[in-house]
This record gives C-alpha cells, sequence and structure tokens, in this order.
C-alpha cells in the first residue's frame, strides 16, 4: 500500500479462531497513522487475500526492529511474556472479517 512505509506481520492468540493475525504497520508519514487508514488496510488485504489471512489486530508503530543485516527482527517486536493484543492503541478489526466483501461472499486472489 503506498502509505505503508513498514510492515510485520504476527500471529496472535485469539479466543475465537485459535490464531489470528496482527500487523504492525510503519507508516509513510506518521501523521497518517488513524483509524481510518486501518479501515483502509483491511479493505485493501481483504481484496486481495484470503479472509483468513486479512489482519485481525493492527498496531502502529514509529519504527520496527532490525537485524544487524536490515532483516525484520519480529522477536523483537513485543517483549517476552507481553499479549501484543493489549497493548494501547491496538486496534481490532476482527468484527470487519464478517462483512461481505465488495468482490462478492468469497475470498478474491490476485
Amino acid at each position: 500500500h503506498p502509505k505503508v512505509k513498514q510492515a510485520a506481520a504476527l500471529a496472535v492468540a485469539d479466543e475465537m479462531r485459535e490464531e489470528e493475525v496482527l500487523v504492525c504497520i510503519v507508516t509513510q508519514d506518521p501523521a497518517d497513522a488513524t483509524p481510518e487508514l486501518a479501515l483502509e488496510l483491511f479493505g485493501w488485504c481483504r481484496d486481495r487475500l484470503a479472509y483468513f489471512k486479512a489482519p485481525g489486530w493492527l498496531i502502529w508503530r514509529d519504527s520496527l526492529p532490525l537485524t544487524t543485516s536490515q532483516r525484520l527482527h519480529k522477536i523483537q517486536i513485543f517483549p517476552k511474556g507481553v499479549d501484543p493484543r493489549q497493548e494501547p492503541g491496538i486496534i481490532d478489526l476482527r468484527a470487519l472479517k464478517k462483512a461481505p466483501s465488495k468482490h462478492g461472499p468469497g475470498p478474491r486472489h490476485t
């Protein structure tokens, strides 16, 4: 998505589905990190991915940790033992997964 500078997708525990996708997003412009953009990104993902791959949770980040070789270091995004779903600013998108897609009842793959 043109407004996304960096993103990381993680699996988190979920009572409804056992596991759910949580995305950590760094925007090109920090001012873009709004609930409206979260909904736009969800729709963007839902139009391109199977419904179960679209994020159920979203959190904005100023940056994401990198290794010395400049690869994403996922295990450093959240401290061990921390439930990312309890982080301040987390956006729960799971209810949107029940809404019909603009492309009909099934997922659209491109």
